[in-house]
């Protein structure tokens, strides 16, 4: 995941820290899971073309939330310092 430091440290130099970029990724994670958890408490019968695209709809919020949390994972294990060093 050298990606992820490269783009943590990129937004680090915008004046991003890391606090904030996970502030983000706790966002999305929050705005998913409502989005969810909607989605999977309606009840309404929309037939099978809809509920077709209603699992489908399920799978890629399902998906994003295990990869913003990796991220956050992911993130929270990089030290501050090293995402804030210019390398150059």
């Amino acid at each position: 995941m050298d990606w992820v430091e490269m783009i943590l440290k990129k937004s680090c130099e915008k004046t991003l820290t890391k606090s904030e970029v996970l502030y983000s990724l706790f966002h999305m994670i929050e705005v998913n899971e409502n989005t969810l958890n909607q989605i999977q408490t309606d009840t309404r019968d929309f037939g099978p073309e809809l509920e077709e695209l209603k699992q489908t709809e399920i799978r890629d919020l399902e998906f994003h939330l295990k990869y913003y949390r990796s991220l956050v994972n992911y993130i929270n294990l990089i030290p501050e310092n090293k995402v804030i060093r210019n390398q150059s």
